[in-house]
């Protein structure tokens, strides 16, 4: 089981194009290291019984590789969120929906499901360009996310800088955050962005 510690702030796409364009945030350095195209695929019951036990199930497709996600929504301590996670690296022919793939290795989501299919919600498509900003012994992997929530034939956009601690305490991360929201106009996002996804397409409530 793996920890994150992040905070997630909404960014219009033209404010993750400027970020991307920088060398230095005031006294944080900045590193491109890269780009990827990540697909996710989200499942719940028709009455999202995960989403409303705090999980988040997924299939994310990742060059070439498929991983099965059981993510909780955590804890929030001063605008940090502390989420736990479950994966499982999948085989060509496995069905992250059957009983015997579920029963193996994630019992909770049939426990949480109480004999309710499982089926697929949302998908996520994102372009992902990442960013290491370093200062002292602290390290932070930005995430500039360029997204498209997925439903049927319908699209929505959306973009999102997500800043998880890599190296370092939780205050130099509280510290980067509010660093970036003071100076680049951000707001806290605090939903998951499979919570997000649904609430654009008002399946389910904005509150």
């Amino acid at each position: 089981m793996g920890t994150e510690i992040e905070v997630k702030l909404a960014a219009s796409k033209k404010t993750l194009e400027r970020l991307e364009r920088m060398e230095k945030i005031h006294d944080w350095s900045v590193r491109k290291v890269g780009k990827i195209h990540l697909i996710s695929h989200y499942f719940d019951t028709n009455d999202f019984r995960l989403l409303y036990h705090n999980f988040a199930y997924r299939l994310r497709e990742e060059n070439g590789k498929k991983v099965a996600t059981l993510k909780s929504n955590g804890k929030r301590r001063n605008g940090i969120y502390i989420r736990t996670e479950e994966s499982k690296l999948l085989k060509d022919s496995e069905d992250v929906t059957s009983f015997d793939f579920l029963q193996k290795n994630f019992p909770s989501v049939l426990e949480i499901a109480n004999g309710k299919k499982i089926n697929e919600v949302l998908t996520v498509d994102n372009d992902r360009h990442i960013l290491y900003l370093t200062k002292r012994e602290a390290l932070i992997e930005a995430s500039l996310d360029f997204l498209n929530f997925l439903k049927g034939r319908r699209k929505i956009p959306y973009n999102e800088l997500e800043l998880e601690l890599k190296e370092g305490s939780e205050e130099d991360l509280a510290e980067c955050a509010s660093l970036l929201r003071l100076n680049y106009h951000l707001s806290l996002s605090g939903a998951s962005k499979y919570e997000m996804g649904l609430r654009s397409f008002n399946l389910i409530p904005l509150f």
